[in-house]
């Protein structure tokens, strides 16, 4: 009996090394409406990657969490746990996933943990994906929301879906506040990250120059950070919303005259 169990122990020890050094890990942070789902799959069709997307989406969508003040309760006491529990069924050499900084905000913890947790879990390889024109991310969430459509694989499918923006109350990110103080976070939360990840291994990248146009321009940049081969992989996703902004929005000039003399004006006319 002694013996069995001594022998379980061991195997035990030897999973948990393997999940803490063998496995080699990504996070991915972004904002959402980024191109992370196109990135995502082209590194999930990579032989040695497993991309397991947005784990605490996952999450609060299960518990029909909607806002910051609903079923916390029902959340798990680890904020960890769920990472953990997918990242034993990854077979892969690479394991990675992705948050958006508003899950954080909904696990009540703050930036500066959280990514010490992930360190302390063996996680090396940091990637950083900013959409630069946030009020473009904040469209296209109202419009994936109003036509509960976020993706698209058929470029025949999309279509121009306007809508109107109140510059005083936007609901998305299951948050709701004005339209600057969206802009605002966004922008603190991008600065913050970049100051904690300065000493770690971290890979910038920007929907405008590394998804938009090619993301397969994106894909190579992961594979030589991550010092794999890059592997042929076949881009699945269409872009949602290829429309301006003064085509999307509905009260647009109430838009330019919320956003006119602050640092987010050039959002207007990118």
């Amino acid at each position: 009996m002694i013996a069995c169990l001594r022998k379980a122990n061991r195997l035990l020890e030897s999973q948990f090394m393997w999940l803490r050094f063998g496995k080699k890990k990504i996070a991915l942070f972004h904002i959402g409406r980024s191109g992370s789902t196109v990135l995502g799959d082209l590194l999930h069709q990579h032989p040695e990657v497993h991309w397991d997307g947005e784990v605490f989406e996952e999450l609060f969508r299960s518990l029909n969490i909607s806002s910051v003040t609903s079923n916390y309760h029902e959340l798990p006491s680890d904020p960890m746990q769920p990472v953990h529990e997918r990242m034993k069924n990854a077979s892969s050499n690479y394991y990675g996933f992705e948050t958006k900084f508003f899950h954080l905000k909904l696990l009540n913890i703050n930036l500066e943990n959280y990514v010490q947790r992930l360190s302390d879990m063996g996680f090396r390889h940091f990637i950083v994906l900013e959409r630069r024109n946030y009020l473009r991310k904040i469209v296209s969430s109202l419009v994936a929301h109003e036509v509960k459509q976020y993706h698209l694989q058929d470029l025949s499918k999309v279509k121009l879906h306007q809508v109107h923006l109140d510059v005083n109350q936007i609901r998305i990110d299951r948050d709701e506040k004005p339209l600057q103080s969206f802009l605002r976070t966004y922008e603190n939360n991008f600065q913050t990250l970049n100051r904690i990840l300065e000493s770690k291994q971290a890979l910038h990248l920007t929907y405008e120059e590394d998804i938009l146009l090619d993301p397969q321009l994106g894909y190579r940049r992961v594979c030589d950070f991550l010092n794999i081969e890059h592997k042929e992989a076949q881009i699945n996703f269409v872009r949602t919303n290829p429309f301006k902004l003064s085509t999307l929005i509905t009260n647009f000039a109430d838009v330019e005259h919320a956003l006119r003399g602050t640092p987010f004006e050039w959002m207007l006319t990118d």
